[in-house]
């Protein structure tokens, strides 16, 4: 008796090339951030056209959006700032999340 447990195959292929998308999109993002923290604008140029390529989803005055715009005109400050912002907003969110976190364990 051959019993198939799961999906099509078609489905594992689909859920694998997107895991795969999201690894490199995670890869290109780790490398674009080291980059502008080490201060190589080459790297972090070729590291956001990585990122960006095909992509459709970045809002006009997102905080990536200003990233590639200061790369695209070899502005690393300005792109480094951006980064920093980011990464301290990214920082006070998580550290918000787990005090609220705290606060509702408290209260059960």
């Amino acid at each position: 008796m051959g019993m198939r447990v799961g999906g099509s195959g078609n489905a594992w292929a689909s859920q694998n090339q997107a895991v795969g998308n999201w690894q490199q999109k995670q890869s290109s993002v780790k490398a674009l951030f080291t980059s502008l923290q080490t201060g190589d604008l080459a790297t972090a140029q070729k590291a956001y056209a990585s990122l960006s390529a095909g992509s459709t989803d970045a809002k006009a005055n997102s905080p990536m959006a200003q990233i590639g715009k200061a790369l695209q005109s070899g502005d690393l400050a300005t792109a480094q700032s951006v980064a920093q912002t980011m990464l301290k907003d990214r920082t006070t969110s998580a550290s918000n999340s787990v005090a609220t976190a705290s606060k509702v364990d408290v209260m059960v």
